[in-house]
C-alpha cells in the first residue's frame, strides 16, 4: 500500500506566476525548485513550488499520495499529473488534487509480472501489451503496484483484467476482457529457397547498349 510522503512546499501568489511560463520556470529552476498547483474540493487553486529533490523523490518512489505542508497548513493530495519538457528529461510542472484519506479516488497503478512462464520452455515468449490499469480505491489504500503471477502460463495463455488478484477495496475500471499479458509462439522465419539461377552459375548482367553496338558493327 502506498503511503503519503511528507513534503514541504512554498506557496506562490495566486494572482501571479500561475503557469509554467518560461520566465517563471527559469527563475524557479535557478532556485532549484519546480512549479506546481493544488486544486479540488471546491477550494481556490493554490500555486506552489517544490524543491527539485522532492520532485525526484516523487518520481523515484512512484508516489501517489503526498502530505503537503504549505505555510503551516497540511493538505493530503493525490499526484494527478506530471509534465515534462519536450525532451522528456526534466519535470516542468506538477498537478495535485486535494483528497481525504477515506475518499474513494481514481488513479493509475503499474502492473508487475512475477514468475517464469512454463511457456518459455515450450518455445514461447512473454508479451505485455498493458503496463498500467485504472483503479478506484480509498485514497489511503492505493497499492504500490498490482502483481500478476505468470509462472503457470503455457504458450497461448494469458491474464485478463478479470483475472487480477486485487487488494480489498480496490476495483479496476478497465474492460474485464482486456488482455494484460500473454505467452506467444515464437515465429521462426523459414530459410529462403535457392532459385535455379542461384543454384547454378551466376547469370551475366545485361549490358545496356550491347545489341545496338553489335548492329553497328
Amino acid at each position: 500500500m502506498a503511503e503519503a510522503v511528507s513534503i514541504t512546499a512554498q506557496a506562490r501568489d495566486a494572482q501571479k506566476n500561475k503557469g509554467t511560463g518560461t520566465r517563471v520556470a527559469r527563475r524557479l529552476r535557478a532556485q532549484g525548485r519546480v512549479p506546481a498547483i493544488v486544486y479540488g474540493h471546491k477550494q481556490a487553486p493554490q500555486p506552489i513550488s517544490l524543491s527539485r529533490d522532492d520532485v525526484q523523490a516523487i518520481l523515484k518512489r512512484s508516489v501517489h499520495l503526498a502530505q503537503l505542508a504549505i505555510d503551516g497548513a497540511s493538505e493530503t493530495v493525490l499526484v494527478r499529473d506530471i509534465q515534462w519538457d519536450h525532451l522528456g528529461k526534466e519535470v516542468i510542472h506538477l498537478d495535485f488534487a486535494r483528497v481525504r484519506a477515506d475518499e474513494r479516488i481514481k488513479t493509475h497503478v503499474t502492473l508487475i509480472l512475477h514468475g517464469n512462464p512454463i511457456g518459455l520452455s515450450e518455445g514461447g515468449a512473454v508479451e505485455q501489451p498493458v503496463h498500467t490499469v485504472t483503479i478506484t480505491c480509498p485514497a489511503n489504500a492505493i497499492p504500490d503496484a498490482l502483481r500478476i503471477e505468470i509462472g503457470e502460463l503455457h504458450v497461448g495463455q494469458g491474464v485478463h483484467v478479470r483475472e487480477l488478484a486485487l487488494p480489498e477495496g480496490v476495483a479496476v475500471e478497465d474492460d474485464p476482457d482486456l488482455l494484460l499479458v500473454h505467452v506467444i509462439n515464437r515465429v521462426v522465419a523459414a530459410e529462403p529457397t535457392p532459385s535455379s539461377t542461384e543454384a547454378g552459375a551466376p547469370a551475366q548482367p545485361e549490358v545496356i547498349g550491347r545489341k545496338a553496338e553489335e548492329k553497328e558493327e
